[in-house]
């Protein structure tokens, strides 16, 4: 792998580090695909702190995927140095990564049709930083294509992912009625990739298929996973444009209403994060209202009147996963992530 310095300069932009980004198996990706009419991928302010105003996005259906053993998958012998295996409610089959230090790196996918790059190559290599493009090229086989060909192959694979732009982002409501999520160091990256599938037959190119995608990737530091996705993959096989619009229905930004702006005005605390048997709320002082446990679709678990300067709920019997304590007042209703474990 390269990587190409830009000429331009930013001034203290955010970098997404690898803490949060490398996939372990059992980490599960919750997304929603959204309406595209009027999405603007650009957002407002030029490629120094943009403003994407997302909150309004309409989602269409969801999608998620999450990460196994690849040991226990049908090709793991295809896959020996995979660390991860990607599974998709999209469809059967998986995607083969192996993971290092500093980069997720792709090995191949199996499914209706598989591929095996010749060698793997980064999809992502940590610090993502703006200005700084990583470029790299591929080659690989597929199964056949069912049309009598003797193989396919992969050629002139070419993959850029370009960090060009940073700012603030905005999602909807992870809790329905609630405010908009707010994210406030995303950067963008711009991948572009290219390939052309060949088909040979009695050893001479056959079929030469054409594949190109234009994808922007919004990274945020403390979540795993792009959360927003949108792009367009097209063929010169005839086949239609594939667009693609879909962003993290569970992602927990940094706005007005997370626990850190609560905190300079009423002091109360939830501890412990994560938790493992009680998960306990404190109030430096006194406060009427309501506390409420609630799963990550937004389903109440337990309620609770504020009595006194503490609360506690035991969560010894829940599932693990991913919950938010909902603290209710006569003025203001604030959110906080906590995890189960």
């Amino acid at each position: 792998m390269s990587l190409l310095v830009s000429t331009i300069s930013f001034a203290q932009p955010p970098t997404i580090s690898a803490t949060n980004q490398l996939p372990a198996i059992d980490d599960t990706i919750h997304y929603s695909d959204a309406n595209t009419f009027g999405f603007d991928p650009d957002g407002s302010g030029g490629a120094i702190d943009v403003f994407w105003n997302y909150s309004g996005l309409a989602p269409t259906g969801s999608v998620d995927f999450w990460f196994e053993d690849p040991v226990l998958t049908p090709e793991a012998a295809n896959f020996t140095t995979s660390t991860v295996a990607m599974a998709t409610s999209l469809g059967a089959g998986f995607e083969y990564f192996e993971n290092d230090a500093t980069s997720i790196n792709r090995l191949g996918y199996t499914g209706a049709s598989s591929l095996y790059y010749n060698s793997s190559f980064a999809r992502y290599t940590f610090p993502i930083t703006p200005g700084v493009i990583q470029s790299q090229t591929y080659t690989g086989t597929m199964t056949p294509l069912g049309a009598g060909e003797d193989s396919v192959t992969i050629a002139n694979g070419n993959y850029q992912a370009n960090p060009d732009a940073y700012g603030t982002l905005t999602l909807p409501p992870v809790i329905f009625g609630g405010q908009p999520e707010f994210f406030d160091s995303v950067v963008r990256v711009h991948v572009t990739e290219n390939f052309q599938i060949i088909a040979w037959l009695f050893g001479t190119p056959a079929i030469t298929i054409n594949v190109s995608d234009d994808y922007y990737f919004y990274f945020d530091e403390e979540t795993q996973e792009p959360i927003v996705i949108f792009g367009t993959t097209t063929d010169d096989a005839g086949g239609a444009p594939q667009t693609v619009l879909r962003y993290q229905n569970d992602a927990v930004g940094t706005g007005v209403n997370s626990l850190s702006d609560l905190l300079n005005n009423t002091k109360f605390n939830v501890f412990p994060n994560p938790a493992t048997s009680e998960i306990n709320v404190s109030f430096e002082t006194a406060l009427e209202g309501e506390v409420t446990l609630l799963s990550v679709v937004g389903k109440k678990t337990e309620s609770k009147t504020i009595s006194g300067l503490t609360t506690k709920f035991d969560v010894s019997d829940l599932p693990s996963g991913v919950y938010f304590i909902e603290i209710s007042t006569s003025n203001s209703t604030y959110t906080e992530r906590v995890i189960v474990k």
